[in-house]
């Protein structure tokens, strides 16, 4: 694992001159970047790499590189039509990261600022912050599916609303947070310990509906990473909340999620897509987060700490054998 971290940190300090001041967001089939746009959701996963190649190194290099994209973040939060539920993905990921290592106190006002932003999404009948606001921009076609509508990814978001409440005593941040966690509980993960990618709430009263999927095969199949997204993010909400219901219900989603791990512990894109539709599509970000979420609940799970540490290092083993590129020289 150590030399695994070695070549981690060595790729992403010799892409320092490739990426620039940009933000990835998809790869290219030349193995280049696609960067990302102003606000967009995966911006802050590089400059999170940084930070935790800065904690890793103490090398500053590291730390100036992730601070170069603060006005990008400062943007974000400056365009209303930016602010969404992901705002905790870009912020967590940044500026808390940087006041957590280093104490600086505009890297502490940014994150709180971020706080504010995604308390401003909360829906106080339905008791869940909805996904998107109704724009201008209209990406993706957001418009028409944003109104009542909540996501499995907001398991990962939570945290820079516990943070924010940890910081300020103000009650209200963690109140949003638990209370949306409670409800993402209850109508994301089925019985089974399948989860939903998305859950669907009547716009003028946000009675629940039902659940349906924008990234997954079907309404009733399993989307992976959203599955994965859980598992990790309901490491954080018990963390700062210590609910047992949390625990439950990661055990209960962990338990279908092993068990439907293909023979080389990867993630397949959906767990309950037929056969012909799967195919052999291998989604690594379901593998890394599912890898991260199991090893973020060791300490908190005694009973099956064993199995999950066992399990992420089988993962992490199997996803540097078989989707790494690290002996690529093309690959950025």
């Amino acid at each position: 694992m150590k030399e695994l971290k070695q070549r981690i940190i060595k790729k992403i300090s010799e892409n320092i001159i490739n990426i620039g001041n940009s933000n990835p967001k998809l790869g290219n089939p030349d193995f280049t970047w696609r960067m990302c746009e102003q606000g967009y959701w995966v911006a802050g996963f590089y400059i999170g790499e940084l930070w935790l190649s800065y904690l890793l190194t103490g090398d500053q290099k590291f730390a100036n590189q992730a601070r170069m994209r603060k006005g990008f973040f400062k943007n974000t939060l400056n365009d209303p039509e930016l602010i969404n539920h992901d705002i905790g993905f870009l912020f967590s990921l940044s500026s808390v990261a940087d006041y957590k290592m280093t104490g600086d106190k505009d890297a502490r006002n940014l994150g709180i600022k971020a706080a504010d932003a995604l308390r401003s999404m909360y829906q106080c009948h339905g008791k869940f912050l909805q996904a998107w606001p109704l724009t201008n921009i209209n990406v993706e076609n957001r418009n028409e599916q944003a109104a009542g509508r909540m996501l499995i990814d907001s398991f990962e978001n939570l945290a820079l609303l516990f943070w924010a409440h940890q910081e300020t005593g103000i009650q209200s941040y963690y109140d949003v947070a638990f209370s949306h966690a409670l409800t993402a509980v209850e109508h994301l993960i089925r019985e089974d310990g399948s989860t939903f990618h998305t859950f669907k709430f009547e716009v003028a009263t946000q009675k629940p509906i039902k659940g349906e999927t924008l990234q997954g095969h079907s309404d009733e199949s399993c989307w992976s990473r959203g599955q994965s997204w859980a598992i990790h993010g309901l490491s954080q909400i018990y963390r700062y909340t210590q609910d047992d219901r949390f625990l439950v219900a990661a055990q209960k989603i962990i338990k279908y999620a092993i068990a439907n791990l293909n023979e080389k512990y990867l993630c397949p894109w959906d767990y309950t897509a037929p056969i012909d539709a799967r195919g052999e599509i291998i989604d690594s970000s379901a593998t890394a987060i599912m890898a991260a979420g199991l090893a973020a609940w060791i300490p908190f799970d005694k009973k099956n700490s064993a199995l999950y540490r066992d399990i992420a290092t089988k993962m992490v083993d199997s996803l540097t054998e078989n989707c790494a590129l690290f002996d690529n020289d093309k690959a950025q």
